[in-house]
């Protein structure tokens, strides 16, 4: 018989919700660029090591062996982990970010879209590029919706906010 009591399952650590929702986001991202560039004829391999190559410069990656793939793998779910925890703790001082979780996360895949490639790229030892516009609106679609609010989700959960509040 019930007592009229809802049973919960226990809370994972809310560092646990946010490392799990960043590898989830990065993953959905990486699928994302194998297909969305797959179609463009970059293999894998060559994206990864374009990651890489932010860090290592280009010819150093192109000339590398194997391990230059999984540097650009390991770069990659990094920085989605650091990008993560940054919102974690910018959504601690601002409860909205966890609360309209969607809106905020929209938000912070455009700012990761643009922090890449306005910021990141040209300080890396890659040249900075003007993307076409159908890459372009690519990656912010990925951004935003592969990325920021799989992250945003995440953070909502982490921070105990209801994660269907849209």
């Amino acid at each position: 018989m019930s007592d009229g009591r809802v049973l919960h399952a226990p809370r994972s650590h809310p560092r646990r919700t946010v490392v799990a929702a960043a590898l989830i986001a990065a993953a959905l991202d990486l699928s994302f660029a194998f297909l969305f560039y797959g179609h463009q004829g970059a293999s894998p391999e060559r994206i990864l090591r374009g990651i890489a190559a932010g860090v290592l410069g280009r010819e150093a990656a192109a000339g590398g062996g194997p391990w230059v793939a999984g540097l650009g793998a390991l770069l990659h779910f990094g920085i989605a982990t650091c990008a993560a925890f940054i919102y974690y703790t910018i959504a601690q001082r601002w409860r909205w970010l966890t609360r309209r979780w969607a809106l905020g996360g929209a938000a912070f895949g455009i700012a990761m879209y643009a922090g890449m490639h306005f910021v990141v790229i040209p300080l890396s030892r890659l040249p900075f590029h003007v993307q076409s516009l159908p890459n372009m609106a690519g990656e912010l679609c990925s951004h935003i919706f592969l990325f920021g609010i799989v992250i945003a989700c995440g953070v909502a959960r982490a921070g105990g906010s209801s994660a269907a509040a849209v």
